[in-house]
């Protein structure tokens, strides 16, 4: 019973904006790495990271003022900052769950 509260609460629960970059920022690295000419495409990406066209939008161009992402007409793509950048904040989030704070990524 209590598993089924949790995993009903977790579903419940709006992701932060971190954990929405770092599940976007993944699907594009993830995308990028499956197609054939380097890019991901902007659908892919939208479902891979569980959003909305409106809301990915928003965030990439977030992402796109922050140098993380590079986004033409071919589709998009991490910059050297972006990689370095999930690099980086994985073992930043491996200390947080370690104390208990959770960031759903």
């Amino acid at each position: 019973m209590k598993l089924d509260q949790e995993r009903n609460l977790k579903f419940l629960r709006r992701r932060d904006r971190l954990s929405v970059y770092i599940d976007i920022l993944k699907a594009i690295l993830e995308e990028c790495r499956r197609s054939d000419n380097g890019f991901a495409k902007f659908t892919r990406v939208m479902y891979r990271a569980n959003l909305s066209a409106r809301r990915l939008k928003d965030r990439l161009l977030e992402l796109s003022y922050l140098e993380l992402i590079k986004w033409n007409e071919h589709g998009l793509k991490l910059t050297e900052k972006g990689r370095a950048f999930l690099r980086e904040v994985k073992p930043f989030l491996k200390i947080l769950a370690k104390y208990g704070v959770e960031v759903s990524t």
